[in-house]
């Protein structure tokens, strides 16, 4: 087999596109979780070192994800409702700048007030950019959901994979930090305005970027939230976020532990994140594949047991190396799950994607980074992350095990699409 046959072989295939839908507002809706991503990771690699800049606590850490939690927690509700009734170019482009400005804010943040501010800003923003882009491609993609979301998470892992990278040059060249936020941030307000220059798909029924709903607005948004809290797979998949967002707690104070529990400096820890984000990179490609030969059953179970087998083996064995070498397909496996859980979600109820987004920001009202936060600095934070996720993860696969044993792939299909 010569170089140009494997090639062929490596490449996806097409996810089948709704008519009418262009290659720009695909490209948009892939890149803005690219830069939500992008941007958010950087304040959290680079918190270890904001951290002891500012003599910041654990749970002044958490508290400013929590921060960003609470904001978002009024912010993504209103704006998951207005994406199935309003012009969805207005909610990615102001997503994008308050991000954008965000960011930059943090960058030059002097204090632990004004770097609470940048998070402040950054929970008002996130949500739009991310959150309607999410509906936007699913909506797009009606027949293979699953497949297009791995693909999304693809390019937002690129995103995710560049702030180790960034981090780990900038201080190697001993260049100044403050700059990556400040530039980035940057970046994201061009982005906006090539999204404000666009027109987007509009609600269903609806012409692209037509905000004018068939019902008068309060009784629309009623009407939708009724039919979202009676669909009961809609209420499954909710089920299985809410869940993963527990697995993931302690991810927000990991770069924290790889310091002070493991011993990597902010340059091995840069390593690390990038390594795990390769990784996430290459399982999403297996995944889109994946999902055109075997069941959302087949692939989360797997998953899942595997994760529950090597997770307590990473956290204890001691070491920096072994964290590295377990760490590769322990990464692999954890990225399987969000692409599934969040595109079966959004298209659990057709037509209401941006009603179940909002059901689904509700959780935010948990005040779940605190008060892991908190149990972190009361237990430690190896402690901590065991017992947060183990149990997680077995719920987890409680509900897997009630999806249907032969759900039926999710391609290939017919290719009118790229």
């Amino acid at each position: 087999m010569n170089l140009h046959q494997i090639l062929r072989k490596l490449k996806p295939e097409p996810v089948p596109r709704a008519e009418g839908v262009s290659d720009r507002v695909v490209r948009l809706g892939l890149l803005a979780r690219f830069f939500d991503e992008l941007l958010s990771g950087l304040p959290d690699l680079l918190l270890p070192t904001i951290r002891d800049l500012l003599g910041l606590s654990y749970t002044q850490a958490s508290l400013l994800w929590q921060i960003t939690d609470y904001v978002a927690v009024v912010v993504e509700p209103l704006n998951g409702l207005f994406i199935d009734i309003w012009q969805r170019r207005w909610l990615l482009g102001l997503g994008a700048i308050f991000i954008g400005l965000a960011v930059m804010v943090m960058g030059v943040a002097p204090t632990f007030v004004l770097l609470a501010v940048g998070f402040f800003l950054y929970g008002i923003g996130s949500g739009p950019l991310a959150h309607t882009a999410d509906v936007v491609l699913v909506e797009s993609h009606p027949a293979a959901p699953d497949r297009i979301y791995a693909r999304s998470t693809m390019i937002d892992t690129i995103g995710a994979l560049l702030p180790p990278i960034m981090v780990a040059v900038t201080f190697w060249l001993e260049l100044p930090w403050r700059s990556l936020l400040v530039v980035n941030g940057g970046l994201a307000l061009i982005y906006a305005g090539f999204i404000l220059r666009t027109r987007f798909p509009g609600p269903a029924g609806a012409s692209p970027d037509d905000d004018e709903p068939e019902l008068p607005f309060w009784r629309a948004i009623g009407g939708n939230i009724r039919a979202v809290l009676t669909n009961r797979t809609a209420l499954f998949w909710l089920a299985f976020l809410l869940l993963h967002d527990v697995t993931e707690l302690p991810f927000s104070l990991q770069n924290l532990w790889l310091a002070d529990e493991v011993g990597m400096s902010q340059f091995l820890i840069s390593v690390y994140r990038g390594l795990a984000l390769a990784v996430n990179l290459v399982a999403l490609f297996f995944l889109d594949r994946w999902l055109q030969q075997r069941s959302r059953r087949h692939i989360l179970q797997t998953a899942t047991l595997l994760v529950l087998l090597l997770l307590p083996l990473w956290l204890y064995w001691p070491g920096v190396w072994p964290r590295f070498l377990l760490g590769i397909p322990l990464s692999f496996y954890l990225a399987m799950f969000w692409p599934i859980m969040k595109a079966q979600s959004l298209a659990s109820a057709p037509g209401l994607a941006g009603t179940v987004s909002a059901v689904n920001a509700l959780f935010g009202l948990l005040p779940l980074r605190l008060l892991y936060g908190v149990l972190a600095d009361q237990v430690g934070l190896t402690s901590a992350t065991i017992l947060v996720q183990l149990p997680a993860f077995m719920l987890i696969l409680l509900l897997v095990l009630r999806l249907p044993a032969g759900a039926q792939p999710t391609g290939p299909q017919h290719e009118n699409s790229k």
